[in-house]
């Protein structure tokens, strides 16, 4: 495929003369302006991205300290479980220690909870959010189970 040297019309590799404006194809015309093969414009290649989306640094703390607080929050409820469990069975100080746990394990569960849902509406889907999440909840379920067998040693 060849271009005229005139006028930059498409032609055939045997064409003598151009279809459209005539000019001879072996000799380009002295004074006409000299056509050169047209070229693809040039896009730029995309730019790789991460499959990750961006996440501000507020979303990832509060992600993290949401798991960390839901963390805490059951570590407290279940070690006030275990003493609702001795009160239960020894009639002690058990429902007391399982009060105090539960003074600490419900508004630390509840943070978490807040802390880690606001991660997720800012974007954080990592694990650590879905874990503190997650764990937060166990905790406040634990520790409602916690105060109910406490609630029930009192009244036995």
């Amino acid at each position: 495929m060849q271009y005229c040297t005139n006028c930059g019309n498409v032609m055939d590799d045997n064409a003598k003369f151009c279809s459209k404006c005539g000019t001879s194809a072996a000799a380009p015309a002295s004074k006409a302006p000299v056509y050169s093969q047209p070229v693809a414009p040039a896009y730029s290649q995309p730019v790789a991205r991460s499959a990750e989306p961006i996440i501000s640094i507020k979303a990832k703390a509060l992600g993290f300290v949401g798991m960390g607080l839901g963390i805490a929050g059951l570590i407290f409820a279940i070690i006030g479980l275990l003493y609702t469990f001795v009160g239960i069975s020894e009639h002690g100080l058990g429902f007391g220690f399982s009060i105090a746990f539960s003074l600490f394990s419900m508004p630390v569960s509840i943070i978490g909870r807040i802390m880690a849902g606001q991660a997720m509406d800012g974007g954080n889907t990592s694990g650590s959010c879905t874990a503190g999440a997650n764990l937060s909840l166990a905790a406040i379920i634990v520790t409602c189970v916690m105060l109910f067998f406490g609630f029930i040693n009192l009244m036995v």
